[in-house]
């Protein structure tokens, strides 16, 4: 198969790392796979890989000039790439790769994979991008299937649900670094909590910091580890949380980290306190799969991932007290902390390696392709 991925997008996300990681198993499948992208964080993820890109695509400003160039790559992409899918991970002008895919070349079967949680607006250029150009769309979870069932008036059928995937290999159990605690000034006593995740209000940072600065009495040092860059909220905004609540000592920062699953095998357990957002949780999936518990919201895909009393805990968004409550029974009970981690372990193994990633995807687009040409 030729494949199209439309992935405009500058920031490294679940959403982009579903659309690269994807991208890169079809490739070992034997396919032939484009990302039409733009310059920015995702795409030195793509350089990183070797996926073949263009890096042209800009869909996300609102004007007629953008518009114009945008459509005019869009349609002579389509004609010299030929591709039998065009899949479109994009959230700004949707309709766009549709559209041009419908008029420069409709023989190809058009994609649209929805890894944004926000609710998709009910309004009529929606439904016909929906209806009319998209022959199938791709949601990350349950939740969302139902949300675009109900807003878009869509059929169950045209709608399939393929979770986000983890490289388990590369995050494993066995990826450990015994300097690593050394280095961050962490104590092998310490038990220590880790947030990954970019510095946005919508992760929720100061309800993990509060739940932190909430188990001071235990007889155990609780520590928390963010890792992140920088977005909406910056690290030094974080460590004046974390003096403000008495917990400056407890928290350690890390902006970029080349060794990532050594870090995570570092740590005692993962968190994410997220308000909302969560439609495809890269960081829950890495957690997962490094054998660790995770304590997480009730937020976007995570009560799909995270198994109440199999593998975590999951309490309602902005509750700090209940953040700290699972935290503590963690802390407290070291042996169902390591039976909550092979647990996730096996979870992942069993639904979300990005093998099976690929092979699913795989398997849908030629279904897909099978039904179009009948």
């Amino acid at each position: 198969m030729r494949i199209l991925q439309v992935l405009n997008t500058l920031n490294w996300s679940a959403s982009s790392a579903y659309c690269i990681n994807v991208s890169y198993e079809l490739i070992k499948l034997g396919h032939e796979v484009l990302i039409l992208t733009e310059p920015g964080y995702a795409l030195n993820h793509i350089k990183e890989l070797g996926i073949p890109y263009d890096d042209r695509l800009s869909i996300d400003k609102y004007n007629i000039f953008s518009y114009l160039d945008a459509i005019k790559l869009l349609k002579k992409t389509y004609k010299s790439f030929k591709p039998d899918i065009v899949s479109a991970h994009v959230n700004k002008n949707a309709w766009m790769p549709a559209f041009v895919a419908k008029l420069a070349f409709p023989q190809a079967v058009v994609v649209r994979v929805r890894q944004d949680i926000a609710s998709p607006n009910r309004h009529l250029l929606n439904l016909w991008v929906h209806h009319k150009l998209t022959d199938h769309i791709i949601c990350g979870s349950e939740l969302h299937k139902e949300i675009c069932c109900k807003n878009l008036f869509l059929s169950p059928e045209k709608i399939s649900i393929i979770y986000g995937s983890v490289d388990s290999d590369k995050f494993n159990p066995n990826a450990y670094d015994k300097n690593i605690r050394k280095n961050l000034n962490i104590s092998e006593d310490d038990f220590v909590v880790c947030l990954l995740g970019r510095l946005s209000p919508v992760k929720g940072h100061e309800y993990a910091l509060k739940a932190i600065s909430l188990l001071k009495d235990l007889p155990v040092k609780v520590k928390l580890l963010c890792i992140g860059y920088e977005a909406q909220r910056s690290f030094d905004w974080l460590k004046e949380e974390a003096n403000r609540l008495g917990i400056l000592d407890r928290l350690i920062t890390v902006d970029y980290c080349d060794n990532l699953p050594a870090v995570l095998n570092s740590i005692d357990v993962g968190i994410i306190s997220s308000l909302g957002s969560e439609a495809n949780s890269r960081a829950a999936l890495e957690y997962m799969a490094c054998e660790k518990a995770v304590v997480a919201t009730k937020v976007g895909v995570l009560p799909e991932l995270i198994k109440e009393n199999e593998n975590g805990f999951l309490v309602e968004p902005g509750n700090s007290e209940a953040l700290a409550n699972a935290l503590k029974e963690l802390a407290l009970n070291k042996e169902m902390c390591k039976l909550f981690g092979k647990a996730s372990r096996r979870i992942v193994e069993e639904n979300y390696t990005i093998k099976e990633f690929g092979k699913k995807t795989e398997a849908l687009y030629k279904s897909l392709l099978e039904r179009n040409n009948i």
